[in-house]
């Protein structure tokens, strides 16, 4: 089973708490307030790249309805995705994956890299998110952990993956037969809800030995709880929370 010393505490699109999610400035503040590891959204853009975005349509973070699948990179690049989360961060724009994977080397931090496809665009994102990892993730920073509430792209980005990378299958609520989902996909971790997990499946989880990882905390009472119950990381936008200076 492979598994990846991810730490405790990671910031959920950067930290997306004090920054506007998913771009370059959200991740170099979270370096800053001392996080190690961050989390981000892959989305593949009409012309197969593969560009950090959660949303399937750009109306929260640009002001436009249309799909990020729906646009070609060149269509992408240029949008301000910062002015929406504060006046300050005005011209931010979405970093490319390899922008980002570069970033992540000067910075030295790990990843968790979610899929995320636009519907109908699963196995297709998948499949480009895991060759990019492939071909350009750096080998001065731990293997990625890549994650998806997509079956169907997880099933598609495995066979691209290099070994080391570990795989972990997000659920909002975990379901009973979780571990025969794991297995059948060859999924070595579990990622949930934080708000949406029990006690027993989080108990269950450990003792069968697959890492645990809950999102979104952004509160220490719920943070010590999970931890508690055997989670090993929290995804949360205040890394600063719970991270010492």
């Amino acid at each position: 089973m492979t598994k990846i010393d991810v730490h405790p505490i990671v910031a959920h699109r950067g930290a997306s708490g004090h920054a506007p999610e998913n771009t370059a400035v959200a991740i170099a503040k979270a370096a800053e307030l001392g996080a190690s590891w961050v989390e981000f959204d892959c989305m593949m853009t009409r012309d197969g790249r593969v560009i950090l975005n959660h949303d399937e349509t750009l109306e929260r973070t640009a002001g436009m309805e249309e799909r990020v699948c729906d646009l070609d990179l060149a269509d992408l690049l240029h949008l301000d995705v910062g002015t929406w989360f504060d006046p300050k961060f005005a011209g931010e724009t979405m970093p490319t994956f390899r922008q980002t994977m570069r970033q992540l080397s000067d910075l030295r931090m790990g990843a968790n890299t979610e899929i995320k496809p636009c519907k109908g665009k699963e196995r297709e994102t998948g499949e480009a998110v895991a060759k990019e990892i492939a071909a350009h993730w750096p080998s001065d920073i731990p293997p990625p952990v890549v994650s998806s509430f997509s079956t169907e792209a997880l099933e598609a980005a495995m066979p691209h993956l290099p070994p080391e990378v570990e795989v972990a299958q997000l659920w909002g609520r975990i379901p009973g037969d979780w571990r025969e989902r794991l297995e059948a996909l060859g999924a070595t971790a579990v990622h949930s809800s934080a708000f949406r997990l029990e006690e027993a499946a989080a108990r269950e989880i450990g003792a069968a030995g697959f890492p645990l990882r809950c999102y979104t905390v952004n509160e220490k009472p719920l943070a010590d709880k999970l931890f508690g119950w055997g989670v090993g990381s929290i995804f949360t936008d205040f890394p600063d929370l719970f991270l010492t200076p």
